[in-house]
């Protein structure tokens, strides 16, 4: 501060009215000390901090100063100036930070005090003028200036012209481009040079003009083929007259919230192993589609893999899991980009056409079409762990234009299900178009399952027997078959309710009832035919229930039955789940006395190497394998393959589904150990019946036949429990 001469001994009188004029247009605080250190001159910023007095008589009291912010040390300002003050170095000035709490702030400001001496005409120092500066804004501002360099986000500040002066590091890194290049930009070259608005330029600088700021999500290119997904905001600052003074940019980076939700679509819509949509997507999609309808007609395609539990069961989940994602390979292959690929769950996919056709008949065609390619390329080996495995699909087409009456997508999807369940119930490896009776059968199978839950096994069910005879033409064994007389249904027949009440797992309360009943039959016979032995079918559900063991000992307890005299006939599907429990639960069986008969030999997947560890007594030929025979020269081959395979085990062979004398002398030549079952013989008929036919003395011709055998159409009845 320059020095002002004054008359030595100036007093308050002495001060021109002017130079107070002067000092209250000051925007720092200034005071001026006699060497006494009264105040002969305090302005109006200064007043404020001695809360508005104007001269007051101890200045000193009135200014409450401290050492630091947040420690209550308070500062002698009095001994701090009578220490500098006078000094006789002239023009010598000093100078200390400190922290001030006035009226007017709640909290304590941060100011400077200077200290400055005034000098007369002698150049003798004859005053000292003390100077208030607040600092408040200038550290706000270092501090706003620091963060901005340390910040996370890309930030930059402009001069009035819109050129870019101060940008910080992070814009650097994100922009690729030198600060000294920035600094020859302005914003908007730098805006038309990297940045992608998701909205029309013009809308983002009307904004900023007009409300002072705008902000939204851009795609920043600072690197050739490389983009960041941020978010820009843009700000204008002007003064009181809308004077533009700068610009402020800042840029927040987006690509780890984007990498998060794409991570998150991925769990949500996503399948894990094969990397396909999955069932929540393809709601998604397929509502979509039925609330704004097409003109074209749509086809979703469900498919599930024939036998996948067995693979699953016998080869392992790898071996399954591998398969899966070479299966969804090939679907991804044979779909385009607008048409949807999906894993429903387990071996279940599913394939959305949004638009087929509009015309109904060439939608169907097409449809069709699809669906008899997916089967062709799925229907095929596959390398898995260097083992070669064949593997087919069964597939349900359901074709649409409109919601159905549900309006629901749950009810394409359970239309294009039951297609596919028909097509799997055909045998597998088919394709299947829904068609409306499918709805009225399975309204039959709710019906059928309610019936079974409510049914009185005494009153509706029966046992029937068909006899097992032997090449000479004795009777040997007797299968024990089951018969439903419902109320209202009637007669249902087997193939119908088994899967039914395997499914809903009645088939273990109806498979204890026809045991309990067998057993009974089996020691009745057993006193008056002592070579007599009787076949029991046991339901895998039934097989695998963990109770099952302790179950058939209470039984053989109860009817005091010899387990030597009953045969009990399982499918090579007990083999597959848990091959090493099974096995353990054979080998009680085995001990228990009962003999162990392998049903539907052939059918199922097979493995050779499980007959060398099954403590087995026969094996049953499927009927598949019978009825073409002698004049099937494949089936010949299975049948003797069997026979030969029994022989060298020691094992009966029981051959089903005899219908013809062609087929009994045909396996008579084969061998002469063999049994056969079949309506040449007999039907499946009741106890009382069978004992008539085949166990009274006037039947007991071993020439005896049937007076009259069935037609082939009537012959065709699935055997069941």
């Amino acid at each position: 501060m320059t020095s002002i001469p004054l008359k030595q001994g100036l007093s308050t009188a002495d001060i021109d009215c002017s130079l107070q004029q002067i000092a209250d247009h000051s925007n720092d605080g200034l005071i001026l000390l006699s060497k006494a250190l009264k105040p002969l001159l305090i302005n109006q910023v200064a007043r404020q901090y001695l809360n508005g007095t104007e001269l007051p008589n101890d200045l000193f009291k009135n200014l409450r100063i401290y050492t630091q912010k947040r420690k209550n040390i308070q500062f002698n300002l009095k001994e701090w100036v009578q220490s500098n003050a006078f000094s006789s170095r002239q023009n010598r000035v000093k100078t200390e930070l400190l922290w001030l709490k006035s009226a007017q702030q709640k909290s304590l400001i941060p100011v400077i005090f200077q200290l400055s001496n005034i000098h007369d005409s002698s150049k003798q120092a004859a005053n000292t003028l003390l100077m208030i500066q607040d600092q408040s804004s200038k550290i706000e501002t270092e501090a706003k200036i620091c963060l901005m360099k340390t910040s996370g986000a890309g930030q930059f500040i402009t001069d009035s012209l819109g050129l870019i002066t101060e940008p910080n590091p992070t814009f650097i890194q994100y922009t690729h481009l030198s600060a000294k290049k920035l600094k020859k930009m302005t914003y908007i070259d730098w805006l038309k040079a990297q940045v992608t608005f998701k909205v029309p330029f013009d809308l983002v600088m009307d904004s900023l003009l007009k409300t002072g700021n705008w902000s939204g999500e851009i795609q920043l290119t600072a690197l050739e083929q490389k983009t960041m997904p941020a978010v820009l905001t843009l700000s204008m600052l002007t003064d009181e007259n809308r004077n533009i003074e700068h610009f402020i940019g800042v840029i927040q980076d987006l690509s780890e919230i984007h990498e998060a939700h794409h991570k998150i679509e991925q769990l949500a819509y996503y399948d894990r192993l094969t990397g396909l949509a999955n069932r929540t997507l393809m709601h998604n999609q397929l509502t979509q589609l039925l609330t704004k309808p097409q003109p074209s007609y749509s086809a979703l395609i469900l498919l599930d893999i024939d036998s996948f539990k067995i693979i699953n069961d016998t080869l392992g989940y790898a071996i399954g899991d591998e398969l899966l994602i070479l299966v969804a390979q090939k679907l991804q292959a044979l779909a385009h980009p607008e048409d949807l690929v999906v894993r429903m769950e387990g071996d279940e996919f599913a394939l959305l056409f949004p638009e087929i056709n509009q015309d109904a008949s060439e939608a169907l065609t097409q449809a069709l079409g699809l669906a008899y390619k997916i089967q062709d390329a799925l229907d095929d080996r596959y390398t898995l762990e260097n083992r070669s495995l064949h593997c087919s699909v069964s597939v349900g087409v359901y074709l649409f234009s409109e919601p159905p009456q549900e309006g629901d997508s749950n009810e394409l999807i359970r239309y294009a299900n039951m297609a596919m369940h028909e097509a799997k119930n055909l045998g597998g490896n088919q394709v299947y178009l829904f068609e409306d009776r499918l709805c009225s059968l399975a309204k039959q199978r709710l019906e059928m399952l309610q019936a079974l839950n409510h049914s009185e096994l005494d009153d509706e069910f029966e046992l029937y027997f068909q006899a097992q005879i032997d090449a000479q033409g004795q009777i040997v064994s007797a299968e024990t078959l089951l018969r439903w007389f419902h109320p209202t249904l009637g007669l249902v027949p087997p193939n119908e309710f088994i899967p039914v009440a395997e499914e809903g797992r009645q088939i273990i309360k109806i498979g204890l009832w026809v045991m309990h009943k067998a057993f009974i039959q089996a020691k009745a016979w057993h006193k008056k035919h002592k070579d007599l032995r009787v076949a029991i079918n046991i339901s895998p559900i039934q097989f695998h229930e963990q109770s099952f063991i302790e179950l058939i000992i209470g039984l053989i307890k109860f009817t005091q039955v010899n387990p030597n005299h009953i045969t009990l006939e399982l499918t090579e599907g007990v083999l597959i789940r848990n091959t090493a429990l099974a096995l353990q639960k054979i080998q009680h069986l085995v001990s228990l006395g009962f003999h162990i008969s392998i049903d539907d030999f052939g059918t199922g997947y097979s493995s050779l190497s499980y007959l060398q560890k099954l403590p087995i007594h026969e094996l049953k030929i499927d009927r598949s394998f019978i009825q073409h025979i002698p004049d099937n020269q494949d089936d010949v081959a299975i049948v003797d393959t069997i026979l030969k395979l029994a022989q060298n085990k020691q094992l009966t062979v029981v051959a089903e589904g005899v219908e013809t004398e062609r087929q009994a002398n045909f396996l008579r030549q084969q061998s002469n150990e063999i049994l056969m079952q079949g309506y040449f013989f007999s039907k499946p008929v009741p106890a009382k019946q069978f004992e008539q036919q085949f166990l009274s003395h006037s039947n007991n011709d071993p020439q005896h036949r049937p007076q009259s055998v069935p037609s082939p159409q009537e012959s065709i009845q699935p055997r069941s429990h």
